[in-house]
């Protein structure tokens, strides 16, 4: 009668070991500085969901212990840990562990998507604003060059710092004074970063400006009655005014008064045909 229970007790313990044997414990592993959860239920079926530019973990086995929340037909694992792999974000009271959306290591990646001109005729040896927008499309922080030219001519040149995913505009201001009169294409150049292998977008092209004779504001080379009448219309205005006219606005200054008006006086009847 002994020997058969402990028969039964050795059967018992052999079977509890094959199980556990048969497990293998979760665990996590690190890979580029990163933490992968290696999880022993090998029937989990997983796809991914896009939230914020981060991709979270989506289980689809029912049998999988958890808290979850449905979302698109799918089951979110919910997790409770303060901290997630790269960042995390509530929903229900709970915490999602986020993952960047891009395989590491990240690849640089700045963009040139605008150009504007505050104006398209300046008088020669007055000042024009010229607004760059530039983006950062990568996730890691990035500092980097933007110059601004006008033909060959470089105007300036500013670093600036941008966090993954911002877009930020920038005011460069050309003063025109010793500026040879004619045609200028405006571009913006960023630089290109180690390792960015999307470079086309790095450089834009956008933005025609006309340096003339000071009251030229039609350009047609001519300071006459034609730019006094355009000028005499947008008199008393000021930018944002529906009447502004930036190309009257002679000195840059936001308006057009008194101060253009003496400039043009001052150079009525020139031409530079």
């Amino acid at each position: 009668m002994t020997s058969t229970k402990n028969c039964k007790t050795l059967a018992s313990s052999l079977m509890l070991l094959t199980i556990i044997l048969g497990i293998t414990l979760t665990y996590a592993t690190t890979e580029n500085n990163y933490n992968n959860d290696t999880n022993f239920l090998t029937d989990i079926s997983e796809s991914t969901h896009t939230e914020n530019g981060y991709k979270t973990n989506i289980i689809i086995n029912p049998n999988v212990v958890g808290i979850y929340t449905l979302e698109n037909g799918y089951k979110l694992d919910l997790a409770i840990n303060t901290h997630g792999i790269g960042g995390v974000h509530s929903e229900n009271g709970y915490k999602l562990d986020l993952i960047p959306e891009k395989t590491f290591p990240d690849v640089p990646d700045i963009t040139v998507t605008k150009i504007t001109t505050s104006k398209t005729i300046v008088g020669q040896e007055y000042t024009i604003r010229i607004n760059v927008t530039v983006s950062n499309q990568a996730l890691d922080y990035e500092t980097f060059n933007i110059t601004i030219q006008a033909n060959t001519t470089t105007i300036r040149t500013r670093t600036i710092t941008l966090t993954s995913r911002e877009h930020i505009s920038i005011t460069f201001t050309w003063n025109t004074t010793g500026v040879a009169k004619g045609n200028y294409t405006v571009a913006a150049e960023a630089t290109i970063l180690p390792g960015e292998t999307d470079r086309a977008d790095n450089t834009l092209s956008d933005g025609w400006i006309f340096v003339t004779i000071p009251g030229d504001v039609n350009g047609d080379k001519y300071v006459n009655i034609k730019d006094a009448v355009l000028l005499g219309v947008a008199f008393g205005s000021k930018q944002g005014d529906p009447n502004y006219n930036p190309n009257a606005d002679i000195n840059c200054d936001g308006y057009v008064n008194i101060k253009d008006a003496v400039i043009q006086g001052t150079n009525f009847g020139k031409s530079w045909t």
